[in-house]
């Protein structure tokens, strides 16, 4: 039986797409120069990783976490480079650390009784934690994409 409405394939599908994303940030890292910057080179890195990982699918969230990895990984020598950089993985790792809370939720509430203990200071503690994750990762994406934007305007200027 499959649930939530995706199609057998979604899981295998969305694993592609996150893994020709994760393709593609390698090969724009190993990129020649062709007359670019490092600079340069690190700016597109970092806008591609970032990009990858905003229009990842949110399931299986396995391939979100692996896209956040590699974002956290990219050098940022630039001051709008490591803005962009820190404050993006910051506001998606919260997403992603609330989206494990309230998996971790519905496990505990879908559970046959007894079998995962009680569930209510356990999914009320996830619970909560997921709440105050996603309110502050709210707040910080405002702050991602202005960062981006900085990035973008400093590229163009490089």
């Amino acid at each position: 039986m499959v649930k939530s409405g995706h199609h057998p394939g979604a899981a295998g599908t969305a694993a592609r797409r996150v893994a020709a994303a994760l393709a593609a940030v390698a090969v724009l890292a190993a990129a020649p120069a062709c007359g670019r910057s490092a600079e340069e080179q690190e700016a597109d890195a970092l806008l591609h990783a970032i990009d990858a990982l905003r229009n990842a699918p949110s399931e299986p969230r396995a391939g979100r976490e692996a896209l956040l990895a590699e974002l956290e990984r990219q050098p940022a020598s630039t001051p709008p480079a490591a803005s962009a950089r820190d404050t993006c993985a910051r506001a998606y790792r919260l997403l992603l650390e609330a989206t494990a809370a309230e998996a971790r939720v519905r496990a505990l509430l879908e559970a046959p009784e007894g079998s995962a203990g009680p569930a209510g200071p356990a999914a009320l503690s996830d619970l909560a934690a997921a709440d105050a994750k996603v309110k502050e990762s709210t707040e910080v994406m405002p702050r991602c994409a202005e960062a981006l934007a900085g990035l973008r305007r400093a590229r163009r200027g490089m």
